[in-house]
């Protein structure tokens, strides 16, 4: 990841692998996670779409399907390397999409802690 979006992050990150599905010119694409803030999600594909393209991701939380509108702020396109895939940032999500990821968030940092 470029290290001017890594010192512009201001919530943690943390790694959660779950499936995400999202539209992207029409087609209906599955993938998984990475990682996922309250602010943003790692998203593995190898066919991201550009820099700035707004699809709608779906996805469960804690037992719950949400569907969020995204950005994406950057791709890894590497032809061999293991993370191919898409950064992206949440427009505008729910109240209760943002308390859900911070507890996640917060059940994370305490296994962590143990």
């Amino acid at each position: 990841m470029p290290e001017t979006l890594r010192e512009r992050r201001v919530n943690k990150r943390i790694p959660a692998e779950f499936k995400v599905s999202y539209i992207h010119e029409g087609d209906y694409l599955i993938s998984h996670s990475k990682d996922i803030s309250v602010d943003g999600m790692f998203i593995y594909t190898s066919e991201p779409p550009p820099v700035g393209d707004t699809p709608r991701l779906t996805f469960s939380l804690n037992g719950r399907e949400f569907s969020v509108t995204a950005r994406v702020v950057w791709v890894n396109q590497e032809a061999d390397g293991p993370d191919q895939g898409m950064g992206v940032q949440f427009l505008d999500p729910p109240e209760e999409f943002r308390q859900a990821i911070l507890a996640l968030v917060r059940r994370v940092a305490i296994l962590n802690e143990s």
